[in-house]
């Protein structure tokens, strides 16, 4: 179905764009037209796709046009996310802190307009295009965001605090929150997804201290291949990362874990695996330990599945919803029952 367009803002999104790329580019800058077209790809925020002809260029100005109001939700599922209530306000600040298309590759931010009691909470992005890494068959796309991650990863480990002051500090309560919350979900499964969840509480409880201590770094937090746009191949960088409301300061493995989940082989897991662990340690010049840094994947996936499982669990009378709830189990039991990982010689020569 169709959105209609509201009209009626369209000479504010004009004046918002004036100003916003007039500051960037140093130089006065008018609107000479804009096209509005409402995104199929919305899913929680109205997302628009603009096309903007600049002074007396022929050729418009792709924008992504994003409305992050939680009233403005084209569902309302996600504004009552029980784990991690997002701040509407942190995408923008992402931007504006930390995120580069020079350093990292990421969306440009071309204006904002951030008025909150009036209803305004627009993002104006650089549009990356229609290609998102989950429609990408060819392994070495999702190695390369592996890679990427690894990159940001190590980028963003030593940040002053007051470039991250903004973002959540995951510790030791976040972790005994969930295992709260898995421990109130027990009774709601039936037996068989009952021992399969039992056992990720306990390995979670088992390892509540050490999950502590890991090193954070700013994670994407939901780093999944409906995330990670790819640009046309002409384009450079071509990894565009967006959708970055779920940021903040945690384990690296997190995003690895997410973007390894799914229906991948053992191998093609590895793979992804062993171009983070490389990348990394180049990005840092720092050496790492293979079976440890397998053992954080691992920990972390389980408690990220567990985390998902707490947040489908009351939507599971939607089939598609039932689904999601399904194959977090898969991943969670994935998680339990993997093998040790093989040898790092034996891994890199699979990848």
């Amino acid at each position: 179905m169709k959105k209609p367009i509201d009209d009626r803002i369209t000479p504010l999104m004009v004046r918002t764009l004036e100003e916003g790329l007039s500051r960037s580019r140093r130089r006065s800058v008018r609107v000479r037209e804009l096209h509005r077209q409402f995104s199929r790809s919305s899913s929680t925020f109205h997302t628009e796709r603009l096309r903007v002809f600049l002074d007396r260029d022929k050729k418009p100005l792709r924008i992504f046009f994003k409305d992050l109001h939680p009233a403005h939700q084209v569902t309302d599922a996600r504004a009552l996310h029980q784990l991690d209530r997002p701040s509407w306000r942190r995408e923008l600040d992402m931007y504006r802190s930390i995120l580069s298309r020079e350093h990292f590759g990421t969306l440009d931010l071309y204006a904002f307009r951030w008025q909150p009691e009036r209803g305004r909470c627009w993002l104006f992005l650089e549009d990356a295009g229609r290609a998102p890494l989950n429609d990408a068959h060819d392994l070495r796309e999702w190695t390369s965001a592996a890679r990427w991650a690894a990159r940001f990863h190590a980028a963003s480990r030593h940040l002053p605090a007051a470039a991250t002051r903004f973002l959540p500090r995951w510790g030791r309560a976040r972790y005994r929150r969930c295992a709260q919350q898995v421990n109130r979900l027990l009774p709601t499964v039936d037996v068989r997804e009952r021992e399969l969840v039992r056992g990720g509480l306990e390995s979670l409880t088992a390892r509540l201290d050490w999950l502590s201590t890991l090193p954070r770094c700013v994670i994407h937090g939901q780093f999944f291949g409906k995330n990670i746009m790819l640009r046309p191949r002409r384009t450079r960088p071509r990894i565009a990362v967006i959708d970055w409301e779920t940021a903040a300061l945690g384990p690296r493995a997190f995003d690895l874990a997410s973007l390894c989940s799914g229906g991948w082989s053992a191998e093609e897991r590895e793979a992804m695996r062993v171009a983070y662990f490389e990348e990394h340690q180049t990005a840092t010049g720092e050496a790492m330990d293979w079976d440890d840094f397998c053992l954080e994947v691992r920990a972390v996936g389980i408690c990220q599945a567990l985390e998902w499982l707490v947040w489908w669990a009351p939507h599971r009378s939607v089939p598609r919803r039932l689904r999601r709830f399904q194959r977090f189990l898969r991943e969670l039991e994935r998680h339990l029952t993997e093998r040790p990982a093989p040898e790092l010689a034996a891994a890199q020569a699979v990848g």
